[in-house]
């Protein structure tokens, strides 16, 4: 049998220096995500499946990434990467569903539709937008309803508009929406609000809310359920 030996190394090179240096200003304790990530099994017997259930924590946070102003408009602060997801529609007239029209606009340009549909053609993993922006970029979202032979009013975020708001992890929805107070809240947006109300999302992301018919504020109608809007910064 032969044995193989190596030679001894006692002293970095200049190029390993390097390496290394590059290597703890990449990976800082402070640059990396944390998280946890539980399962609700040991064992897993072939054919069968398990329940995975995780939280990632970004570094720093939305407010680190981007402004959001007191209308809506997202503001990033950095070159970033910006991706679209629709969670959820929620609007009908009696037993009829009625369509949806989700769009978004740069730099106060015409809007452009990402999104067009029912409850039903929402598949809330599939990223609808995915664009580099740049530092102090003005990114706008609009939405609006089909009444079934007109469109509702357009409602975005270039104007102050009670009809759609732009959340953050730990928000909460407007005082004046009857759902939230009363915790009668849509399946498609549970996983995204803890018990006592609060918007539950990752530290990179938003949530964009929509009232699309013309019930006033306060009232039973008026639940900013209608289209449900996920942006998320990288």
């Amino acid at each position: 049998m032969k044995h193989y030996s190596f030679p001894r190394v006692n002293r970095l090179t200049p190029c390993m220096l390097a390496l290394l240096s590059v290597m703890s200003q990449s990976f800082a304790a402070t640059d990396i995500p944390t998280g946890t990530l539980n399962v609700d099994r040991t064992l897993v017997r072939i054919g069968s499946r398990s329940q995975l259930d995780w939280k990632i924590q970004y570094p720093g946070g939305i407010d680190d990434l981007v402004t959001v102003t007191n209308t809506g408009t997202i503001i990033p602060k950095s070159a970033l990467t910006m991706r679209v997801r629709t969670l959820g529609v929620a609007f009908q007239s009696g037993q009829t569903l009625l369509p949806l029209e989700g769009s978004w606009s740069k730099n106060n340009g015409s809007f452009t539709r990402f999104f067009y549909g029912t409850g039903p053609s929402v598949v809330p993993t599939k990223v609808l937008v995915d664009t580099p922006v740049n530092p102090n970029d003005k990114i706008n979202f609009g939405g609006r309803g089909w009444s079934g032979s007109s469109w509702y009013p357009f409602h975005h975020t270039r104007v102050s508009d009670p009809y759609v708001v732009v959340l953050k992890n730990g928000d909460t929805a407007p005082n004046y929406v009857p759902a939230y107070n009363q915790g009668t809240v849509k399946s498609f947006l549970v996983p995204y609000i803890d018990g006592s109300g609060r918007i539950r999302i990752g530290s990179n992301n938003l949530i964009i809310l929509w009232e699309a018919s013309t019930a006033a504020p306060g009232s039973t109608y008026f639940d900013m359920q209608d289209l449900v809007v996920l942006v998320s910064f990288e």
